[in-house]
């Protein structure tokens, strides 16, 4: 099979252009493909690696550079290693059971000498639902989305092979994002551990996968990482889940419409296309105003746009009868079909029985602190061992950069508390 790697630089005139603009040029720029060899009965199943390529290097001092605005006002984030980046596509499965095509980032810190390290599968927070929207086109120099990139090189200059795939529908002509579709996104975070443990055995380096592997996630990718909690014993038992971190985690989708209100659009969206509108119909939720222009502005706008467009109030956004159904608990009675999906895409709370670390900000508005403690107190008596760490004065965006050191603290404590390791996530 070929393994094409090519060099950081791209050529042209660099010296010409703006970082921004070099940014994004790089970002987009074609990389040559190394084709994953599959073959047989098992090369459509999920987790199939279609195919992947080397991207670029970065150094412990780019790596620095690049987290800076990350991490501005909080501890800077212990850099050993050097980075090499990849694309990879993958194979996985939507709610419905349907094939669909991933795109992730791995992140493979450079050792000197062989070493076997866990594995950190990482679901963003939201970024919107169109394909322009995806994650791994974020340019934080043009548009900050939460600079995924230089927060995936800190974990994986700290040692952790990582993988940040983008969610399924993103980059599909046939779909839009599964927004809050707690299978299609479990899906997504198990197959794409499956898809680094196919990498590695086509293309073996210094530091390899030790078995152990954490899902972690950011506000919706929180809900993810706990989707993949519920649903690894019967989609991918071979997976070995350690542990599970969700920053600001955005659990259950029904606490999320009442408490941040300008996400349901996407929400209600999303739900229409999978479930079909003659169930979930969004005009029955939504203000006339919101609901007549929806799919355009949900194809259209980005989380940095629709948070300004959509209001946060969610008495401005939604009908007043559903307003007042959804925060006097009547969605089973009023809205049986929106109910039913809300309740269907909870994550978390399957009796799982792993651990969880569970960041939260203690001025968080859009998943707040009783709310989170209720879902702590489901984990622990569904089994969960949860380290609950509360920060003072902290705000939904500010978790991932407040909590990183606390996060790679408590999973080098159950990587070493799970004993050597050797071979494939």
């Amino acid at each position: 099979m070929r393994r094409s790697r090519p060099s950081g630089s791209r050529g042209g005139r660099a010296g010409a252009l703006p970082a921004a603009l070099l940014a994004l040029a790089a970002l987009l720029a074609p990389a040559a493909r190394a084709p994953a060899q599959s073959s047989g009965p098992r090369a459509g199943r999920p987790g199939t690696l279609l195919d992947w390529s080397f991207r670029e290097q970065y150094s412990p001092a780019r790596i620095d550079e690049l987290a800076r605005p990350l991490f501005e006002g909080f501890p800077a984030p212990s850099l050993r290693f050097s980075v090499d980046t990849y694309s990879l596509r993958f194979r996985s499965t939507d709610f419905d059971g349907s094939t669909a095509e991933i795109q992730a980032q791995l992140f493979v810190p450079r050792y000197v000498e062989s070493e076997s390290r866990p594995v950190l599968v990482f679901g963003s927070g939201t970024t919107g639902i169109s394909d322009d929207c995806a994650p791994s086109r974020e340019v934080p120099e043009l548009r900050r989305w939460g600079h995924y990139r230089a927060n995936m090189l800190a974990y994986a200059s700290g040692g952790f092979i990582t993988v940040f795939p983008d969610y399924l529908g993103f980059n599909d002509p046939n779909r839009p994002q599964r927004y809050f579709s707690r299978d299609a996104e479990a899906h997504v975070l198990l197959d794409a551990a499956r898809a680094v443990r196919a990498f590695f055995a086509v293309y073996p380096q210094k530091a390899s996968p030790s078995g152990v592997v954490f899902a972690a996630g950011y506000s919706q990718g929180g809900h993810a990482a706990f989707a993949a909690a519920d649903l690894a014993p019967f989609y991918a038992p071979e997976v070995s889940l350690r542990g599970i971190i969700g920053f600001a985690a955005t659990t259950s989708v029904t606490a999320l419409l009442k408490e941040g209100a300008y996400y349901a659009p996407h929400v209600l969206y999303s739900y229409a296309s999978m479930y079909g509108r003659q169930r979930i119909n969004p005009e029955e939720y939504l203000q006339e105003r919101w609901a007549r222009t929806l799919e355009q502005d949900a194809d259209s706008m980005c989380v940095d746009e629709f948070q300004n467009f959509y209001p946060f109030d969610g008495r401005k956004l939604f009908r007043p009868e559903f307003y007042e159904a959804l925060h006097a608990d009547r969605l089973a009675k009023e809205y049986p079909a929106l109910a039913e999906a809300l309740a269907a895409n909870q994550s978390g709370l399957s009796g799982h029985g792993l651990p969880a670390l569970v960041v939260q900000g203690d001025a968080d508005a859009i998943v707040t602190t009783p709310t989170q403690a209720s879902f702590v107190e489901e984990l622990q008596r569904g089994g969960s061992a949860v380290r609950f760490l509360v920060l003072k004065g902290i705000q939904h965006r500010y978790t991932r950069p407040a909590g990183f050191q606390a996060s790679v603290e408590w999973m080098e404590s159950l990587a070493a508390a799970s004993g050597p390791h050797s071979g494939s996530p």
